[in-house]
C-alpha cells in the first residue's frame, strides 16, 4: 500500500487566478510473477484512488496494470503469448498538464489493452532445415475518458504473421521469410501489409551482414509524400558484438515512403550499462498503446525489479498521444536509456525523442523528453534523492502548439522497519507556452507512506 498526500499552490495549473489546495491519493498495488519449464506469468496491478477535498467531483480512480502470460501449450509446437495493461495516456496538451495526471486529468484518458498471440511451429527435417511459425494475432485498445472533455473509444486490432526460419543446417548463411499483416481498426480494415526474405552472412563470431528484400502495402492506411501508398523495400544491416556483454547494430535502406535507418545498441559494464534504438515504422495509436511498457520488470543490468510499484518508476505516459481510431503516421523513435551504480551512488537517464509525420492532416508533432534521476543512501534507514524532467513539444500543424516544460523535484526516504517507508518530496513545474494563457508554475510538496505485506 502507498499513500501520499500532496499539496500544490496552483492546483490546476492556470497562468492566472492560480488556487491553492491538496490531494490525496492512495495506491493498493500488487507485483507478482512465477516461471516455470513451460509457464511465465508476470503481474503487476496498481490502482491510483485521488480524493480532492473541496472538488468532490473530481475524486477518480486511476488504473495502471501490466500483465503477461507466455505459455508452451504443445512442447515444441504450440505457443500462446498474452499481454495486457492499461495507464493514463496525454492525448490533450493544450489543456494545462503536468508529467502526470493530478489536477490536469482533462489532459489524460484512462487507457487499456489486450493482446493475445497464439503461435504454431512447425519444424522441417525436425528443425534443422527451418521452423514454420504461424501467428494470428488479435487484440483490442480502449479509452475511457478522465475529464470533461475527452469521448471513450475502442478499436479492435489483428496482428497476423507467417515466418519461415532457417535452421542449424544453415550455420554460415541464415535466411528467413516473412509475411505480416496488421489491422489497426478492424471495424473498417485499416491495416499495413508487408512481405520480405531476409538472408544473413556469419563472416565471424563478432560479425554479420543481412540482406532484406520486400514489399510493403499500405493501400487505405498510409500515403507518403508523393503520393505512393505501396512498393518495394530493400535494407542491409550489420551486427557486430564485440564481446558478449555488448551488441551493436546499424541499418539503412529504403523504403515506398523514403530513406529509412536503423541502430540498436547495448552494452553492460559492472557499474553501467545502457541501451539505445533508433528505428521508423509506420504506426497507429492502437499499436503504439500494445506495445507500450507500462510498468518497469527489470533494470539494465537485467535484475528483476520485484516491486517496481516502490523499488522502481512506473511509467505514466508522458509523450502525446494523438487521439483513438485516428490517422497512422511514420513514427520516427529514438530512445537512449543508461543506469549507473556505485556504492551508495546510483543515477540513470532516459532520453526519448518522437517524431510522427501524419499521412493526411497537416499537424506532425515532435517530442524530445529527458528525465534524469539521482539517489544516495545516506545511511541504512534513509537516502536521499533528484529527479529532473525536461520536455519540449512542436507541432507543425497552422494551430501549433509549442512549449517547454521542466520539473525538478527533491525527496528524502526513511525506512521505519523492514516493510515501512515515509518520505517528503518537493517539486516545482514550470511549463512555457507560445500561446496567451499556456504559460504556468507549481510548487508541490508530497509526504508519503508505504507498506508492504
Amino acid at each position: 500500500m502507498s499513500g501520499s498526500v500532496i499539496f500544490t499552490d496552483n492546483l490546476f495549473l492556470s497562468s492566472e487566478d492560480t488556487e491553492a489546495g491538496g490531494v490525496i491519493r492512495m495506491r493498493p498495488f500488487i507485483s507478482s510473477s512465477r516461471s516455470g519449464n513451460r509457464v511465465r506469468t508476470r503481474f503487476d496491478y496498481g490502482p491510483s484512488v485521488l480524493f480532492y477535498p473541496g472538488h468532490s467531483e473530481l475524486n477518480d480512480v486511476q488504473h495502471t496494470l501490466q500483465a503477461s502470460l507466455n505459455m508452451e501449450v504443445i512442447e515444441r509446437y504450440f505457443f500462446l503469448d498474452m499481454r495486457a495493461t492499461a495507464n493514463q495516456a496525454l492525448i490533450d496538451p493544450r489543456v494545462n498538464s503536468r508529467f502526470d495526471a493530478i489536477g490536469g486529468n482533462d489532459a489524460f484518458a484512462q487507457q487499456a489493452s489486450v493482446a493475445i498471440t497464439p503461435r504454431v511451429e512447425l519444424p522441417v527435417l525436425d528443425g534443422r532445415f527451418a521452423t514454420v511459425r504461424i501467428s494470428p494475432g488479435v487484440g483490442s485498445t480502449w479509452t475511457a475518458s478522465t475529464g470533461d472533455t475527452n469521448d471513450g473509444l475502442r478499436t479492435g486490432t489483428q496482428d497476423s504473421s507467417v515466418q519461415v526460419v532457417s535452421g542449424p543446417m544453415f550455420t554460415t548463411v541464415p535466411w528467413s521469410v516473412n509475411w505480416r499483416r496488421r489491422v489497426f481498426d478492424t471495424d473498417d480494415g485499416e491495416g499495413f501489409g508487408s512481405f520480405d526474405t531476409r538472408i544473413g552472412y556469419i563472416l565471424s563470431p563478432k560479425y554479420r551482414l543481412d540482406l532484406i528484400l520486400g514489399y510493403d502495402d499500405g493501400r487505405g492506411t498510409f500515403r507518403a509524400a508523393d503520393g505512393g501508398t505501396s512498393g518495394g523495400r530493400w535494407e542491409t544491416r550489420f551486427l557486430w558484438t564485440p564481446v558478449p556483454r555488448a551488441q551493436f547494430e546499424l541499418g539503412v535502406g529504403e523504403r515506398f515512403f523514403g530513406d529509412v535507418y536503423r541502430f540498436n545498441g547495448r552494452y553492460q559494464h559492472k557499474r553501467w550499462a545502457f541501451r539505445s534504438s533508433y528505428e521508423v515504422s509506420i504506426e497507429n495509436v492502437a499499436t503504439v498503446l500494445q506495445r507500450e511498457q507500462v510498468v518497469p520488470v527489470e533494470d539494465l543490468f537485467g535484475n528483476e525489479i520485484a516491486s517496481p510499484f516502490l523499488d522502481g518508476d512506473v511509467a505514466f505516459v508522458t509523450v502525446t498521444t494523438p487521439a483513438l481510431v485516428e490517422e497512422t503516421f511514420l513514427n520516427h523513435r529514438f530512445e537512449f536509456l543508461s543506469q549507473y551504480q556505485k556504492g551508495r551512488n546510483s543515477a540513470s537517464l532516459r532520453w526519448f525523442l518522437t517524431d510522427r509525420d501524419y499521412s493526411e492532416s497537416d499537424r506532425d508533432t515532435l517530442d524530445n523528453q529527458l528525465q534524469f534521476t539521482y539517489s544516495r543512501r545516506l545511511s541504512g534507514r534513509l537516502s536521499g534523492n533528484a529527479v529532473v524532467n525536461l520536455w519540449h513539444h512542436r507541432e507543425d500543424a497552422d494551430s501549433r502548439f509549442d512549449y517547454t516544460q521542466d520539473a525538478l523535484d527533491l525527496g528524502l526516504s526513511y525506512q521505519l522497519g523492514r516493510r515501512t517507508r515515509v518520505g517528503a518530496r518537493i517539486g516545482r513545474l514550470n511549463r512555457d507556452g507560445d500561446a496567451p494563457g499556456l504559460s504556468f508554475s507549481e510548487n508541490r510538496f508530497t509526504m508519503d507512506f508505504n507498506f508492504r505485506l
